[in-house]
């Protein structure tokens, strides 16, 4: 059992690194930075490897990563999952459309690989390429949808491609991601044949989730104003999201993948407004302290010249792999280079998923430090690179001259 001084050790610890998220995240994005990296900074600057072990209060650091803290951030990339899932309804996911799934595939199977082949010719052991490969594999939806949001560009063709190619790509990295836990677990190389049944299962049963949620949940939530309860669509929309990740777990996948199917079960609903508003309030707390524990598990001592190395390939290989497996790809079937290149950059960010896997690599000891310091280096480095290159190919004058105006 836990103990009291432990729980509220943990619940300080998540209030200040809320605190701190919070107030770094502001002032990142009054410099057009994403807030997200603000939030990731705090942990880094403010955890038990920098200035959260400076003061330390009956034998507890004022900043720890204890039991309680990773609780809160577990909770929290559910939720990022879930909102992320908010953001796309069911039939929009299946009008996708060929173009999007080809791009999505691609834009998985490309930075996998070369990631997977890199850490292992640098050194690093098979289970540690098995991770890297994964976090370079999903591009982040929520930063490139705000910046084309924020461009006006939002339901241009190209971005209607981008955003369905980033969520058929964190679907399949997800997958993914399932595969090489097993995988780890199991502590043995399967055979190719093997890891494509068990991609195909993951694949099914995800489907099998997804459509399952997604017809019932709605039907559900139709017999809510009978009870006219304040709250009462708040508390299914809870229900839907953590009973759907423990689904998810039950059958064998990650949670935030049954979190996933939720959100998208529930975009289409007449409630949808309200659950957004319920979430963002929700997010406000649990959101950041998932990203500052990221960054709070991060030792800056383990940034060794071996390390910037690493950083400086993966960083490399990132954008790389992308605008091979998004760009190119896109630009033949789009029959544009412009809308390849706009494409291949948009889908270069990475973001939540990628943090995801490399926090669960680290906790469950599969990659050290020394990895991990280089994947959260990537996502940094490809999160600020990714809008500028994405703002630049738009405010083109020739990139956007045979576009409609909006």
């Amino acid at each position: 059992m836990v103990s009291e001084e432990l729980v509220l050790s943990g619940v300080l610890s998540v209030s200040l690194l809320v605190l701190f998220a919070k107030i770094l995240a502001g002032m990142f994005s009054r410099i057009g930075v994403p807030a997200v990296l603000g939030e990731l900074f705090a942990g880094i600057v403010f955890g038990p490897y920098a200035l959260g072990s400076l003061i330390v209060i009956s034998g507890h650091k004022l900043i720890e990563i204890s039991e309680v803290v990773l609780v809160f951030s577990q909770i929290g990339a559910i939720l990022i999952l879930f909102t992320a899932g908010l953001e796309m309804t069911f039939a929009e996911f299946r009008a996708a459309g060929l173009r999007s799934f080809i791009v999505g595939g691609l834009g998985v199977a490309i930075p996998f690989f070369s990631g997977y082949y890199l850490t292992l010719s640098l050194g690093y052991p098979f289970p540690a390429a098995l991770i890297v490969g994964a976090a370079l594999t999903a591009t982040s939806i929520a930063i490139t949808v705000k910046v084309l949001e924020e461009l006006g560009h939002l339901n241009d063709p190209d971005a209607k491609i981008m955003v369905n190619a980033a969520v058929v790509d964190d679907v399949l990295g997800l997958a993914v991601l399932s595969v090489i836990v097993s995988v780890i677990e199991n502590g043995a190389i399967p055979h190719l044949s093997e890891v494509a049944i068990k991609l195909a299962t993951i694949l099914a049963l995800w489907f099998t989730l997804l459509v399952g949620v997604v017809f019932t949940v709605p039907r559900f939530l139709r017999l809510l104003p009978k009870w006219r309860v304040e709250g009462t669509e708040e508390a299914a929309a809870t229900v839907t999201c953590f009973g759907s990740a423990s689904l998810a777990l039950v059958l064998g996948l990650s949670p935030i993948v049954g979190a996933y199917a939720a959100g998208m079960a529930l975009a289409g609903s007449h409630t949808l407004t309200t659950i957004r508003k319920y979430i963002e309030k929700i997010n406000l707390i649990f959101s950041p302290i998932f990203f500052a524990v990221i960054g709070a598990s991060l030792n800056l001592t383990s940034l060794t010249s071996e390390v910037l190395i690493l950083l400086a390939a993966l960083f490399l290989i990132a954008v790389l792999s992308k605008l091979g497996g998004c760009g190119l790809p896109a630009a033949v079937l789009t029959k544009s280079r412009k809308s390849g290149w706009k494409i291949g950059v948009g889908m270069t960010s990475r973001g939540e998923v990628g943090l995801v896997i490399g926090g669960l690599g680290l906790t469950a000891g599969v990659i050290g430090q020394d990895v991990y310091a280089a994947l959260v280096g990537t996502v940094i480095l490809t999160t600020i690179l990714s809008p500028i290159l994405l703002k630049s190919a738009y405010k083109n004058p020739q990139s956007t001259s045979s576009k409609p105006q909006h």
